[in-house]
C-alpha cells in the first residue's frame, strides 16, 4: 500500500513507459504514412472516435469503480481480522489466563501461537501467485525486483517452525487440503477441550467458539477475492476498446493536426504534432485501464495492496504482549512509502 501524499508523475510515466513508447511509435507510423503516401481518405471522422471514446469512457469507469470495491471490501476483511483476533486473545486471557489450574498458561500459549501460525498460513496464502494477476507485468516485474514483499523473502515452512510443534507441522504439510483451514479445526478442538474438562463455562465455550466462527468466514471472504479474479469478460472488453481505440486516435486527429498550420502556409510541419497529440490521448486511456487493473487484485503483493504483512505483523505482537512476552519483533516499516 503507498502511504505517500501521492505518486510522481515519473514514477507513473516509468510504469507505463512501455505503453508510453508503444504509443509514440504507432503515431509516428501513422502520421508518417499518412504524410507521405497522402492518403488522407484513411482519415476517420472524429465524430467516430467520440462515439468510441464515450463507450470506452463508461466501461473503464464502471470497471475501476468494481475493482475498487474489490480493493475496499479486501482492505475492511483485514480491518475485521485485526478486530476478530485480539477480541480472541482478550476472552482467552480473561478465562483460560485466569484459570488456577497449572497448565491454563500453557494452553493459552498453544493456542495464541497456533492463530499466528493461522494468521502466517494465510497471507502466505494470500501472496501466492495467480495467473490473471498482474505481477507478471514489466512493470510491476521490476517493482517486486526492487522492492519484494516479506512472503516473497522466505518460507511457509521456515516460519511455521516458530509457533507449531514439528508433528503438528509434518501435519500441515501432508495434509492435502487448506493448511490454513487445517490449523483453524485445531483451534475448535483446542476450545472443545478445554470445554469437555469443565475449564471454560458453557456460555464462554459458545463465545470462544463463535469468534473462530467469524475468523473462518473470514478467511473465506479473503480466500474468495484471492481465488476469483475481476470478470474476465468485463476486463476482456475494456482491454479490446482502448486497443481499438489508441489505434484508430492518429488517423482521426492527423487532419486537425494539419489544420493548425494551414493558415500560415506551414501544414506539412504541424502535422508531425499528431505524434504528441495522439500519444497523451492514448496513454491517458491506457493509464485508466491500467490503475483499474491493478487495483483488482489486491493481495498480489504490488505498491497499491492491502497492507496483509503488516497487519498481520501487528496482530501478533500486540497478542504477544498480553501473553506477557517479551519479544524483538517490530512493526513492518514502509520501504519508499510502500507498505506490505
Amino acid at each position: 500500500m503507498h502511504l505517500g501524499r501521492q505518486y510522481k508523475i515519473t514514477q507513473f510515466l516509468g510504469w507505463t513507459r512501455w505503453e508510453a513508447a508503444y504509443l509514440i511509435g504507432w503515431s509516428l507510423v501513422v502520421t508518417a504514412f499518412l504524410q507521405f503516401s497522402h492518403w488522407n481518405f484513411l482519415t476517420i471522422p472524429a465524430p467516430i472516435l467520440a462515439l468510441i471514446g464515450s463507450a470506452l469512457a463508461i466501461i473503464l469507469a464502471f470497471k475501476n469503480s468494481q475493482c475498487y470495491a474489490r480493493f475496499n471490501e479486501a482492505l475492511t476483511f483485514s480491518g475485521q481480522l485485526t478486530t476478530n483476533s485480539l477480541i480472541l486473545a482478550n476472552k482467552l486471557a480473561s478465562t483460560v489466563g485466569c484459570l488456577d489450574a497449572p497448565d491454563s498458561r500453557p494452553r493459552m500459549r498453544e493456542i495464541f501461537y497456533r492463530h499466528f501460525a493461522w494468521l502466517t498460513a494465510m497471507r502466505f496464502f494470500l501472496r501466492d501467485r495467480k495467473t490473471w494477476e498482474n505481477v507478471f507485468d514489466p512493470g510491476n516485474a521490476r517493482f517486486l525486483a526492487k522492492l519484494p514483499a516479506p512472503e516473497n523473502q522466505s518460507t511457509l515452512k521456515e516460519e511455521l517452525k516458530t509457533y507449531l510443534s514439528e508433528a503438528e507441522l509434518q501435519k500441515v504439510f501432508a495434509h492435502p487440503g487448506d493448511k490454513e483451514a487445517l490449523i483453524l479445526h485445531w483451534q475448535h478442538e483446542a476450545i472443545c477441550d478445554l470445554s469437555n474438562k469443565k475449564l471454560i463455562s458453557e456460555l464462554m465455550f459458545v463465545v470462544l467458539t463463535g469468534l473462530l466462527d467469524d475468523l473462518a468466514r473470514l478467511q473465506g471472504g479473503l480466500k474468495r477475492i484471492k481465488n476469483y479474479p475481476y470478470a474476465r469478460n468485463y476486463y476482456s472488453i475494456a482491454v479490446i476498446l482502448v486497443k481499438i481505440f489508441v489505434v484508430m486516435v492518429p488517423f482521426s486527429l492527423f487532419p486537425y493536426a494539419q489544420e493548425l498550420g494551414k493558415s500560415a502556409g506551414i501544414e506539412h510541419w504541424t502535422v508531425w504534432l499528431n505524434i504528441p497529440f495522439s500519444a497523451v490521448v492514448g496513454w491517458i486511456f491506457v493509464s485508466l485501464e491500467k490503475v483499474g487493473e491493478n487495483s483488482s487484485n489486491p493481495f498480489e503483493g504490488g505498491s497499491n495492496d492491502v497492507p496483509i504483512s503488516s497487519i498481520a505483523r501487528r496482530i501478533e505482537i500486540e497478542m504477544r504482549i498480553m501473553l506477557g512476552e517479551q519479544t524483538d519483533l517490530k512493526p513492518i516499516e514502509a520501504k519508499s512509502e510502500i507498505l506490505f
